[in-house]
């Protein structure tokens, strides 16, 4: 388990998700979906399609650039954390409020680590092609 995952655990157990979250001043939403809250109930089946295509994109890992190895990094430690959060909690808890998406949306560090990891992919991709 994670250092995180252990932490916010541990916190979750002892005192409750609403008050670490009240404590940290943070909203709490509780994310069933994958990926902006889509796939509802099939969500597991999201998550199985997303290890099968990272898993295919760390074959490649060895041949690719520094920006590629690091999204591949940060896609995989994001999809973990919120795995875990699945497998202790049945969904993943959201905090951090992005103000400028219409409706609303909510966050967590994993999600955030996963949307960098994508950005690395892209620009580790694209440059590399670039260069040849």
């Amino acid at each position: 388990m994670r250092p995180a995952s252990l932490a916010s655990f541990i916190a979750i157990g002892t005192y409750g998700c609403s008050a670490v979250v009240r404590r940290l001043g943070l909203p709490a939403v509780w994310n069933q979906g994958v990926a902006f809250s889509s796939f509802g109930d099939r969500s597991s089946l999201a998550v199985g399609i997303g290890f099968v295509a990272l898993s295919i994109l760390s074959a490649m890992v060895y041949e690719k650039s520094a920006y590629t190895r690091s999204g591949i990094i940060m896609l995989w430690g994001g999809a973990l954390g919120n795995l875990m959060d699945r497998l202790l909690y049945g969904s993943v808890m959201d905090y951090i409020p992005v103000p400028f998406w219409p409706g609303g949306l909510y966050v967590n560090v994993a999600d955030l680590a996963i949307m960098l990891g994508c950005i690395y992919l892209i620009q580790g991709f694209y440059g590399a092609k670039e260069a040849e």
